[in-house]
């Protein structure tokens, strides 16, 4: 703000004129519109912040691409070997492909359960595609292929040889194994009547034979075997339906039987690619297990015999995994990191690793997971995004990061950047939270939030450039991409909540889906002098803006001394435009173009105007809306000018 105090008139009243030209506070919901600053707005409903910081109506919304049978329930792009990309959407259960917008042609091979969100991730030409229900399904850029689950072997026997009955006991379990992963173990046998030597004492006569029913499809299977009932672990790996055990394995102390059948891939929703792995989590039926496969030609498979695996996080906890994402640890080494939720909202972080380790001949991967200090988790898989820096994802209780502490080595934190508009995240629908998604884009990051019972209604940001907050939009998504066409244009889409076409958001649509949306500037309550308890007698109010297009209506409202606060004065403004272009006629003999011609529109880039008010206030705030499918401005600045008055304070200020 910047304020001129001219000199006295023969009435001692003071020329006061102040300007107001920065607006990079974004908005303020914590506070009292009387206490935000003047550099915020109480309201921004339908615009967004450009330049340095100046407020202009938001981007557009539109139609893209060919209409689905049903709602969508994903979208994703794939991009093919040949350089080129498809944009992958799953609706009405099927997946289908189209480029640049076009028909859609439907992907065989798999279906899904209709309703249910969908989530992809690419890598080594698959994309993978998970709902957490359906088998893993993954497409090659011509079909889709599931993950065919195998059967646990059945009829398991023990036999004994050179070993007498005692009280040394053997239990077994054996699993099957396929290209991708591994079933749950095999119903547990014993050895009848037990032994009479424990298993490390065996002489060379002693062993016991393990035998099953052949499993169909099986490539191999693993034998876990242990003198307790139910802690069973690894004792080999073998290609035929029977083992014999002569003592001389080592036990693998370190892998048990699982506890999911993974051989049709587990059924997550979260996926992520970290140190050359998938890593998979928010698995309905195994709530605290996060998975990871093999690497280079295992990629995708999840059972510890193809280098995969998985590990529970505090299992029987309050805290249940939402979102794995590839972030960096405090020393700045890529780590899986899982973030939780918990019933309160509050949840956690943590980061995830990897070591080798080898029991006799088998080598295996041995995972490690270490909770961040004091961190806070998710409520919802799909806000979990990276931007340049840091992990952003919403929490019941705000909008966190995650990232390292400033002049602090090693120490990762996260941290709540929402505090001026915390009143507006309290206010969402607690039943809707889950669905909440988000994505950095144009250095904004976008969330999409409940308002309403119906799902996510609205769209909010953090601009990381400006530093602020934008709140709110009137439009809704399910899901955010960003889809790159044949011609290297880049179209940043959303899903939307209810609806059977693709959105597009860009600054060259007006309205939303053709039709006009309705935008409002609300500023705070800004006093016209020193101490708010003074008067100025203010005459006029000029605002400027910057390429006005459409009708715009201001509104001066202020507190005068005799009626309170209200409405003070109104206007409409119209643009004048100009228009040019070559084409349209002959000048003279000679024709400046062969073509009709289009022509372009005009308007000042600095359009002064203003409302004479002529009242006596001590505090203004300033209103902007539009409501028109051209409307569109960017406000520059606003100046009042008036006389400093001495004047008693209303009586109705006084105390008794």
């Amino acid at each position: 703000m910047r304020i001129t105090v001219k000199g006295r008139s023969r009435s001692s009243q003071a020329r006061v004129v102040k300007e107001i030209d920065k607006f990079n506070g974004g908005v303020n919901r914590i506070l009292e519109e009387a206490r935000i600053g003047i550099n915020e707005a109480k309201e921004a409903t339908n615009l967004m912040q450009v330049q340095d910081g100046l407020w202009k109506p938001r981007w557009g919304t539109d139609y893209y691409g060919a209409t689905h049978a049903a709602n969508i329930d994903g979208a994703a792009e794939y991009f093919k070997s040949d350089g080129t990309t498809e944009l992958i959407t799953i609706a009405n259960g099927k997946a289908w492909k189209s480029t640049d917008g076009g028909t859609l042609t439907e992907i065989t091979g798999a279906t899904f359960t209709a309703g249910l969100q969908c989530y992809f991730i690419q890598i080594a030409g698959f994309l993978y595609i998970a709902n957490g229900t359906d088998a893993l399904a993954r497409y090659n850029g011509t079909s889709l292929s599931t993950y065919t689950a195998l059967s646990a072997p059945t009829g398991l026997t023990l036999t004994a040889s050179g070993l007498s009955s005692g009280i040394y006991n053997y239990y077994a379990q054996v699993t099957a194994i396929n290209s991708i992963g591994e079933t749950v173990g095999s119903t547990e046998a014993s050895l009848s009547g037990g032994m009479n030597r424990p298993r490390d004492q065996w002489t060379a006569s002693d062993y016991i034979t393990i035998t099953w029913g052949t499993v169909a499809s099986a490539t191999a299977y693993q034998v876990y075997v242990s003198d307790t009932s139910g802690y069973e672990t690894l004792l080999d790996n073998i290609t035929a339906s029977s083992y014999k055990d002569d003592g001389t394995v080592q036990i693998n102390p370190y892998v048990e039987p699982p506890l999911s059948n993974t051989t049709g891939a587990p059924k997550f929703k979260s996926m992520e690619i970290s140190g050359n792995r998938i890593w998979a989590t928010n698995d309905p039926n195994n709530k605290y297990t996060v998975y990871f496969s093999g690497t280079g030609q295992f990629m995708g498979n999840f059972s510890d015999f193809y280098g995969g695996g998985w590990i529970n996080l505090e299992k029987g906890g309050r805290e249940t995994p939402k979102k794995v994402i590839h972030y960096q640890s405090g020393t700045g080494d890529g780590r899986a990191t899982v973030l939780c939720s918990t019933p309160e909202g509050r949840g956690a972080v943590w980061q995830l690793s990897i070591s080798s380790a080898t029991v006799g001949d088998t080598s295996f991967s041995v995972p490690s997971a270490i909770k961040v200090v004091g961190s806070f988790g998710t409520d919802s898989q799909l806000s979990v995004v990276a931007d340049n820096n840091n992990i952003w994802f919403f929490n019941r209780r705000g909008m966190f990061t995650l990232g390292p502490e400033k002049n602090y080595y090693g120490i990762l934190r996260t941290n709540e950047l929402s505090s001026r508009i915390r009143p507006y995240i309290q206010g969402l629908v607690g039943s809707q939270l889950s669905n909440v998604c988000a994505y950095f884009y144009d250095a904004k990051v976008f969330f999409s939030v409940p308002t309403t019972s119906s799902g996510n209604n609205r769209i909010i940001y953090y601009d990381t450039e400006r530093l602020n907050w934008v709140v709110d939009w009137s439009i809704g998504a399910k899901q955010f991409i960003e889809y790159t066409d044949t011609t290297g244009v880049t179209h940043f889409l959303y899903v939307p909540v209810s609806g059977t076409k693709m959105i597009e958001l860009s600054s060259n649509i007006q309205g939303d889906l053709g039709v006009a949306f309705s935008t409002t500037y609300t500023s705070g309550r800004w006093p016209l002098q020193r101490f708010w308890k003074d008067f100025l007698k203010l005459k006029k109010v000029y605002v400027k803006l910057g390429s006005p297009r459409g009708t715009i209506n201001f509104e001066v409202l202020g507190s005068s001394k005799n009626t309170g606060f209200t409405s003070v004065g109104t206007a409409t403004i119209t643009p004048q435009y100009s228009m040019t272009g070559m084409g349209f006629d002959l000048m003279g003999n000679v024709l400046m173009g062969d073509t009709g011609g289009t022509p372009s529109i005009y308007s000042d880039s600095s359009d002064p105007r203003y409302v004479s008010i002529n009242k006596k206030l001590r505090d203004v705030q300033l209103r902007l809306t539009t409501s028109s499918l051209d409307a569109d401005y960017t406000l520059q600045s606003f100046i009042f000018e008036g006389n400093a008055l001495r004047v008693n304070p209303p009586s109705a200020w006084k105390l008794n």
